[in-house]
């Protein structure tokens, strides 16, 4: 059960919507669940042209896609940036098959395979903050579009279709009871856990900090699992 390793992965977009948006950066890392450590030299981090720029001719700052929305101005205000430089970079980031091909060839190197055959079942386990309503929709979509799809899972191929972790379900389960926490978002947490906000919303600061996150909660898990008594634990008591 433990075997196959945790890929923590974060999209950065040009929207909230996550059956719209197009991924401007992922990055990801992965996780060694039985040394609990984030695996050395494992860091992936890559940029995407969103799909209206690469749809879009005579783009300038006065005149682009992104005229409804002031997603240009929340990015820039993110980096201490101007808008402008955002949309320039934008541009300048390669097309999205190509940098979904990156990403697919970076996770073929981290199956758990035996004698070298690789399936759905070696993938790594997908993990990130809030991936089941945001991140994960994201993949599927572009594993639809670029045939990356299990149709008999309903679900994409490229990781173990069984196996998600969301941390935030993890962070909830952890501290629905702990009053003076209002607030689970990534940010509130940092706050509370002491990790620095530094970089905070740029998609290889925020995996870092969630493997980091992660990795303890693993450890404690470990501790306590050894430690109590889970078999035939029903067998004496009256359930409801």
């Amino acid at each position: 059960m433990k075997n196959n390793l945790i890929c923590v992965f974060d999209f950065e977009t040009d929207g909230a919507d996550p059956h719209v948006c197009s991924p401007v950066q992922l990055a990801a890392v992965i996780v060694d669940p039985i040394k609990l450590k984030i695996i050395k030299d494992s860091e992936f981090n890559i940029n995407f042209k969103p799909e209206r720029l690469e749809k879009a001719t005579g783009v300038t700052i006065d005149n682009h896609p992104y005229t409804d929305s002031d997603i240009l101005e929340w990015h820039g205000k993110v980096r201490g940036v101007d808008k402008s430089q955002i949309l320039e970079e934008w541009l300048e980031y390669p097309d999205q098959k190509h940098s979904w091909q990156q990403f697919i060839s970076y996770l073929e190197g981290y199956h758990i395979t035996n004698k070298g055959k690789k399936s759905k079942f070696t993938a790594p386990i997908a993990c990130g903050y809030n991936i089941n309503r945001f991140d994960m929709k994201i993949i599927d979509r572009l594993s639809e579009k670029y045939n990356n799809f299990d149709a008999k899972e309903k679900t994409t191929s490229i990781f173990h279709p069984r196996d998600k972790i969301d941390l935030m379900n993890v962070v909830h389960l952890w501290f629905m009871y702990v009053s003076e926490i209002k607030s689970i978002s990534l940010d509130s947490m940092r706050s509370y856990l002491g990790i620095s906000s530094d970089n905070a919303h740029d998609a290889l600061k925020d995996v870092t900090d969630c493997a980091n996150i992660l990795t303890r909660f693993l450890r404690l898990h470990k501790n306590f699992a050894q430690r109590i008594q889970f078999k035939n634990s029903f067998a004496h008591e009256q359930t409801v």
